[in-house]
Order: C-alpha cells, then sequence, then structure tokens
C-alpha cells in the first residue's frame, strides 16, 4: 500500500520530533513538542495531511501508550523494530535527522513493525519480566550463600542444598568469629527473602493469567507439552499473545534467537552458534524446559480435560518425538548444553503448532 503522507517520530521521554513527508510533491513539515500524544494527535488534524496516512516510532523505553493513542484517534501508526532499521553509517545524528531518516524508510517499506499488545497483555507481559528478575535474584542470593559456606571451608555432605533438611542445618550453623555468623545469617535471609517474593510474584501472575479467557486458553494447552509447567506456559501466552503473526514454526525459532548463525560465501555453507536475536526471556525459559528431556521421567499427556483430545495427542506425540532426539543426542555423545538448545529449538516449534491449532 502506497502512503500519501509518512509521518516519523522521534520519541523521547519528555519531547517527540516529528518529520512529515507528503509523497506525491515531496513536501516535508518538521517540528517538535512536548511528548504528549493529544498534542501530536491535534497537530496531525490541524495539518489535514492526505490520506492514507502513517506514523512510526522506534521501539525502546517509550513503550506502546503513543501508538495506542495514535490508533485510538484513527492515525494509524507502527512501532519499527529498532534492530530491523537499516543504520545510517555517517556521523551525522540528532533528533530532527532521526525523525526525517525514519519517515524515509516509510516511503520506502524498510521497516519491520513490532506487535502492539494491548494494555491487559502489556500488564501480564510486565509480570512475566517481574517474575524473571526475581528468579534471577533468588538464584544470585543462593548462589551466595554457597559461595560463602565454600569461602569458610564448610561443606553440606547430608544430601542436596535447599530443602528443608539443609535448611534446619543452615540455619543452626556458627562460625568461630561472631562477624562471619552475622554475615551468614544475613546472606541467608536475603535468600529466604527472594524466594518468597519469588513465589509472590508467580502467584500475581496465576491470577493475571486466571482473569484473561484468551491467556488462560493459550497457557493451558501450551502446559500439554513435557517439559513447559505453568511459568514458561504463560511467559509464552503473555509475551507473544498472537502467535499466527509468525509465518511458520522456523520464524518463530528465528524470533527466539535459537536458530543457528549463518556466514556462507558462494557454495560454501558455514552454521555458527545461535543467533541470540529477539526475545532472550522466553529463549531462556525454553532452554530450561529443554532440560526435562535430558533425563528419563514419565511423559505428561496433558493438563486437564478442558484442554482439547486432539490437542493433547498432538502435544504428547511432540514430547515423544523431543524425548527421542534428546537420547540420539546423548548416544552421539553431544555436549550437553548444545544438545539442550537443539531440543529448545526444535520445542519452540512444537508451542508454535499447538498454539495456532
Amino acid at each position: 500500500m502506497r502512503y500519501s503522507t509518512v509521518i516519523g517520530i522521534d520519541a523521547h521521554a519528555k519531547t517527540n520530533t516529528i518529520c512529515a513527508i507528503d509523497t506525491n510533491s515531496g513536501e516535508m513539515r518538521e517540528t517538535a513538542f512536548s511528548s504528549e500524544p493529544d498534542v501530536l494527535i491535534e497537530w496531525i488534524r490541524k495539518q489535514a495531511f492526505k490520506e492514507p496516512i502513517m506514523a512510526a516510532y522506534e521501539s525502546g523505553p517509550t513503550g506502546f501508550h503513543l501508538a495506542r493513542a495514535l490508533i485510538a484517534a484513527g492515525i494509524p501508526c507502527q512501532v519499527a523494530s529498532s534492530s530491523k532499521l537499516l543504520k545510517d553509517q555517517s556521523r551525522k545524528k540528532n533528533d530532527r535527522e532521526d525523525a526525517r531518516k525514519l519517515a524515509k524508510q516509510i516511503i520506502s517499506f524498510e521497516v519491520c513493525p513490532v506487535w502492539i499488545p494491548t494494555p491487559i497483555q502489556e500488564a501480564a507481559c510486565n509480570l512475566s519480566r517481574l517474575r524473571g528478575e526475581a528468579a534471577l535474584d533468588a538464584r544470585k542470593a543462593k548462589q551466595r550463600v554457597t559461595s560463602f559456606l565454600l569461602k569458610m571451608g564448610v561443606a553440606y555432605t547430608e544430601g542436596k542444598r535447599w530443602t528443608k533438611k539443609f535448611r534446619r542445618w543452615a540455619e543452626s550453623l556458627e562460625f568461630s568469629q561472631e562477624a562471619d555468623t552475622y554475615v551468614f545469617r544475613e546472606k541467608l535471609a536475603e535468600a529466604y527473602r527472594t524466594q518468597e517474593r519469588l513465589l509472590a510474584i508467580e502467584e500475581r501472575l496465576r491470577e493475571a493469567v486466571e482473569k484473561d479467557p484468551v491467556l488462560k486458553a493459550l497457557s493451558t494447552r501450551l502446559r500439554c507439552l513435557h517439559g513447559i509447567g505453568f511459568v514458561t506456559a504463560s511467559s509464552l501466552a503473555c509475551e507473544i499473545g498472537d502467535f499466527t503473526r509468525f509465518r511458520n514454526a522456523s520464524s518463530f525459532s528465528s524470533y527466539l534467537g535459537l536458530v543457528p548463525s549463518e556466514d556462507s560465501s558462494g557454495e560454501k555453507e558455514a552454521k555458527g552458534k545461535i543467533t541470540k536475536a529477539g526475545n532472550g526471556h522466553l529463549r531462556r525459559l525454553l532452554i530450561e524446559a529443554a532440560g526435562a528431556y535430558s533425563r528419563r521421567s514419565r511423559l505428561a499427556e496433558s493438563t486437564g480435560q478442558e484442554v482439547d483430545p486432539l490437542i493433547r495427542a498432538h502435544a504428547h506425540k511432540g514430547s515423544l518425538r523431543l524425548y527421542k532426539r534428546r537420547c540420539a543426542l546423548s548416544r552421539r555423545k553431544k555436549q550437553n548444553n548444545k544438545a539442550k538448545v537443539a531440543i529448545a529449538r526444535e520445542l519452540a516449534e512444537w508451542v508454535y503448532h499447538i498454539a495456532v491449532m
């Protein structure tokens, strides 16, 4: 579709710099004012631009509120993926120049738009991200406790750490120096606090997913796959929203950065490590989920009778295939982390198929 008017917006916390171009005459109008959406909408209406119009700004810390406000006012708007925009190698860079370049890229159809979630979906996504941050904090707090024990030459030899038995042992532990005992107990208390915070956030995430019928249905069907529990399923549902926006399963894997990078030339084909492009939060969760296939356990067939039997059967088929593939990789003595990533990539494709069924 050819646009009669394109509007490039360089959005910031305090100001928006605008460049509007009439694609028929080449006339350019530039201005800058506060970042309030109402001010921009009023300015666009006063200009009486020729339709169809397309506005765009780069994805980043400014979020989606500006795009939602423009769309609600009847002005089409895209949020351009920053990583997919062509980068100018010239040193000339300022807000006005950035808005001008973005407008020109809209004209030449070089803008790759990102998905704009609804406020409810974005709120659930924020909870999912917060849960990821809390999990990282809890893991670091536990690592600090075990590192301190190692430093002090104290070893726990009665089984796994962080069980009830370990906690009773740790709470009764005292060192020869009173200061060391104080430091250890502070680190232990911090590990307890971060774990309690993590559980509280997971409960809020569960409540948010349960309240939204679409998110609840999607997360429930994803949990039919072995290795995908509530947290991973809910995060996938919140972060992706509509799986049909991807062309196919390979496109979804590419979005997660689970496909191998390529450095081919002519007839020579050279593939390297995974790209790690796109959504790193979901990539980490799927790699963790892939670890469930490295040990022999009962494969999950479903999470409840509310899931369609055909979906449950398809998910069970996928779980069996992934388990057999993991066994084959083990027989070939593939390095554990490489094998997990390979399983995670195929698991992502099964996630896509289950979601769009």
